[in-house]
């Protein structure tokens, strides 16, 4: 090795530099700096756009318009990993739809807040291919596009300890970015991450026995910088568990134990946003999975990707399945549907500690019920 041939670790963090720097791209509308970091040959993979061979000017267009809808729209980037020449990132997004564009719907002032979970290929320092990750029927929804989700319901012991907590906890001197009740425990996020000078990310949860909050989790990471793994945990036991959670329960329902793979404390973001929480431990992992199997009984990955660092997991995946069941709202057809996404696990104590998910369950949909239409993809 001479002295200028660059170590895969400095290969690693180069390529991160070179990520992040086609985010904060984005962000400051700064398009001479997308255009130096993106290669030539540049491919992207959308869940609703499909394959584009864009080059620099492509995703320099494609961003440029994404902006006109929402001028004020940003990434912060609370994760990041690497591993051989691919980067992954969470990559939330934040931002108003205020601006009118081309064959898109009128702006409706209101707030643009969806994840994503993206991943890059680079070659020479460059970015060569990237897959987006995200959920475009959130987007729709924000857009105006899509009827709005049905609320979250909440049992009336949530709701009772939701007020307690509210009441004992949340006091005038704490911010959270989201609380959120299941049943007997309480799952508080803070500080509030679209906030520009956010650098941590807080998850505390709470259990209530006989109306008393008692804090029974509590975990903290750096999100500014980026957060890039826990150097005490090695990568390749991560992606070992992974691996495990989807030949063992993904693949295969009910072949291997939940609880000897996941968390207690467990908590699922389905639209990869940092300070969401809509399940919560083994049991809210068994309903969000149930209620994937119950529609697509015979649901599988059919093809998967990796990239591990530390204590993050990142997998791009296609599944399939055939609909026997409701989806969504949609009843069982008969017909088989292919689908993609890209998500992200954090493991602690040799468990999985949290899923940032993207899905694209607009395509879903469109699979089932081809009347359910695609409007084309903005981000």
């Amino acid at each position: 090795m001479t002295g200028s041939t660059k170590t895969s670790r400095q290969v690693q963090e180069a390529n991160k530099v070179a990520a992040a720097r086609f985010i904060q791209g984005f962000n400051d509308d700064d398009w001479d700096a997308v255009r130096e970091v993106v290669a030539p040959g540049f491919v992207f993979h959308h869940p609703l756009g499909g394959t584009v061979e864009a080059g620099p000017e492509g995703m320099v267009s494609t961003w440029a318009g994404f902006k006109v809808l929402s001028p004020d729209s940003w990434h912060p980037i609370p994760v990041m990993i690497a591993d051989d020449d691919y980067v992954a990132v969470l990559l939330p997004t934040y931002g108003t739809f205020s601006g009118q564009g081309e064959h898109a719907p009128p702006p409706t002032g209101g707030r643009l807040d969806y994840g994503m979970v993206n991943m890059v290929r680079l070659e020479g320092g460059k970015l060569a291919e990237m897959w987006f990750g995200m959920d475009s029927l959130v987007e729709m929804q924000q857009l105006g596009v899509a009827p709005p989700p049905a609320p979250r319901e909440l049992t009336s012991m949530a709701e009772a300890n939701l007020t307690a907590f509210r009441r004992t906890v949340n006091d005038d001197h704490a911010q959270f970015d989201n609380v959120a009740a299941f049943d007997d425990v309480v799952v508080a996020i803070s500080p509030p991450q679209a906030q520009p000078e956010t650098t941590t990310r807080r998850v505390e949860i709470y259990r209530f026995d006989g109306g008393a909050p008692v804090r029974v989790y509590e975990h903290e990471l750096v999100t500014n910088p980026p957060y890039g793994g826990d150097s005490t945990t090695i990568g390749e036991v991560s992606r070992a568990l992974i691996q495990r959670w989807i030949t063992e329960i993904l693949c295969e329902p009910h072949a291997g134990s939940i609880t000897a793979i996941v968390s207690p404390h467990l908590l699922v973001h389905p639209t990869a946003m940092p300070g969401e929480a809509t399940y919560h431990g083994t049991a809210g992992a068994s309903a969000w999975l149930e209620a994937q199997w119950t529609a697509f009984p015979d649901l599988t990955i059919t093809d998967h990707f990796t990239a591990a660092c530390a204590d993050i997991v990142a997998v791009r995946w296609t599944a399939r399945g055939t609909s026997r069941g409701e989806y969504m709202g949609v009843p069982a057809t008969g017909r088989l549907v292919e689908f993609t996404g890209v998500s992200m696990y954090r493991v602690e104590d040799g468990k999985i500690a949290e899923i940032w998910d993207t899905c694209n369950t607009l395509g879903i949909l469109h699979q089932l019920n081809p009347d359910i239409g695609v409007h084309g993809h903005h981000h």
